[in-house]
């Protein structure tokens, strides 16, 4: 095999692990959970004042959502007194997706067309349909009990859930997360990548397949809109909040979901930023080998010693294999 095939197939695998520890430290860092629980309490106050009988909207019941904890009002003003970054960004995704926070802000922004042209290459993934087979099937089995049916479905969902074991979450989960995600198999959570892929011959996919950029479901929609609502709070509510740390928080918790991978969120985030007069080109994205160099509020250092393995970034594994003589 060629050096540069297998410097290629280094740098995904070593990407791979690197992304989940990326998204592990990221998770229960206190800056970036306190920016998030900043928006959170925006988003709140306001809708408080505007639309007092829609502040169920911020939760959800469903034990397939990571970071859910009910809809009742004490369970929600527990996540923006205490709650864990999984938590917040939930109640955050709960607001904007349902468009209570877009109409406190103005109105729904548009997608963004780059976004919008690559969901035609998004379809079901197969194991979404291999479920769906059996689903249907129970629902017509007259021989079976609502219970019974409940159960076997529950069976055959366990194996397009999460894989994490309930005691490796991080942040560790609350005790409203557990009352609503955790049965006696485990979690509950249904990731992205469980119901969506990429066809392969999709322009995004081959985009970054040529970039090394790693492909889960497509370009993360909803960071894009973190961003843009992020920005909107700021220019008018006044909220002084770091897009940066957004960012980050949507790394964190889009990754460890299973929902989408680092470059996926890094392009959704640079679509909204491209968008932003005046913003940080600090923070731009570079869509390449050396894309994990850069992960604000991170640093290099503290990268190499809590997130790379041997304290190399995926590039210096990978090249490592060409300079090999």
């Amino acid at each position: 095999m060629p050096a540069w095939v297998r410097a290629r197939i280094r740098y995904a695998e070593e990407s791979l692990a690197f992304e989940r520890r990326l998204a592990d430290h990221l998770a229960e860092n206190e800056a970036v959970t306190e920016e998030f629980r900043k928006m959170a309490r925006a988003a709140w106050e306001r809708a408080r004042q505007q639309f007092p009988r829609h502040l169920a909207t911020f939760g959800s019941e469903n034990p397939s959502l990571a970071g859910s904890v009910g809809t009742g009002r004490p369970a929600l003003q527990q996540v923006l007194r205490s709650g864990n970054l999984r938590e917040l960004v939930t109640f955050l995704f709960q607001g904007i997706s349902s468009d209570l926070v877009p109409e406190m802000l103005g109105g729904r922004e548009d997608q963004h067309p780059e976004i919008e042209a690559e969901r035609p290459s998004r379809r079901q993934a197969e194991g979404r349909a291999e479920l769906e087979r059996p689903a249907e099937e129970l629902r017509l089995d007259d021989r079976l009990t609502a219970q019974e049916k409940q159960a076997a479905l529950a069976r055959a969902t366990r194996a397009h859930l999460v894989r994490t074991r309930p005691d490796d979450v991080r942040p560790p989960l609350s005790r409203a997360e557990r009352l609503l995600a955790v049965d006696d198999q485990g979690l509950t959570w249904m990731p992205a990548t469980s119901v969506y892929d990429l066809a392969m011959s999709s322009g995004f996919q081959g985009a970054s397949e040529d970039s090394g950029g790693l492909v889960a479901t497509g370009t993360a929609g909803s960071t894009y809109r973190f961003l843009v609502h992020a920005a909107r709070m700021r220019d008018r509510w006044g909220i002084d909040l770091d897009l940066g740390l957004i960012r980050a928080g949507m790394i964190a918790t889009s990754m460890s979901a299973g929902h989408h991978s680092f470059h996926e969120v890094m392009r959704g985030a640079q679509l909204a930023l491209d968008g932003l007069p005046g913003h940080d080109p600090a923070l731009d994205y570079q869509d390449n080998w050396g894309r994990y160099w850069n992960v604000y509020p991170l640093t290099e250092r503290e990268l190499r010693d809590h997130v790379a393995r041997d304290g190399l970034f995926p590039d210096e594994h990978a090249r490592a294999l060409l300079d090999t003589r």
